[in-house]
């Protein structure tokens, strides 16, 4: 999602069910950025520290700030 608004972003953010969300960027994460879906997407987390952790759902939201350069 493409937003000004990041108190917004992060709200709509939580209330998805989804594996992986970014917010004024996209496709854009490291080696060790947990990804995977929720329920019958995917088997569980993979990379990253949480790809051992397969009973948690975790969430990863990216958000690019103004002054921020991502890789």
């Amino acid at each position: 999602m493409v937003t000004k608004n990041i108190d917004n972003a992060l709200k709509i953010s939580n209330a998805l069910r989804a594996g992986t969300v970014y917010i004024n960027c996209y496709d854009v994460f490291r080696a060790n950025t947990p990804f995977g879906g929720y329920k019958d997407s995917g088997i569980g987390r993979e990379l990253g520290e949480h790809g051992l952790k397969n009973y948690l759902e975790t969430k990863t939201v990216i958000i690019k700030r103004p002054n921020d350069s991502l890789p």
